[in-house]
């Protein structure tokens, strides 16, 4: 295992109990080098503000997980692009849906649109 990695072994709660979706599953598997997707991709991003609450649940809930997570600069462009923009991301989130991270679902249609921005910017060689 290489020495920026992560024990999966902080992920078994998450793991057995958590909300997963695929992006979750790609954040994970960057940090832990671990592949949990079954067509062995593990690179998606968050697409809606349903896959980014999964993945911002699982950094609240793992703290090193947090720490770790400016790694996934590497998965992608579209990975940094998000990960530069994440505490936007998560206070747009916060504003349109008062506890979105903790239990409460609501439509963050602004959210959204930043999110669909992020995603769909040329990437500029």
């Amino acid at each position: 295992m290489s020495a920026d990695l992560l024990p999966i072994g902080l992920f078994t709660m998450w793991l057995a109990q958590g909300e997963r979706g695929i992006s979750s599953n790609a954040i994970v598997a960057r940090l832990t080098g671990v592949n949990l997707d079954r067509w062995g991709r593990g690179t998606d991003i968050p697409y809606d503000p349903s896959d980014f609450r999964r993945c911002e649940m699982l950094l609240r809930e793992i703290p090193l997980a947090r720490l770790a997570f400016p790694l996934m600069h590497d998965v992608s462009p579209r990975w940094a692009r998000l990960v530069d923009a994440w505490d936007e991301l998560v206070a747009l989130g916060e504003s349109e849906v008062p506890g979105m991270f903790t239990g409460r679902y609501g439509s963050a249609p602004l959210m959204y649109a930043r999110m669909t921005e992020l995603r769909e910017r040329p990437v500029v060689a």
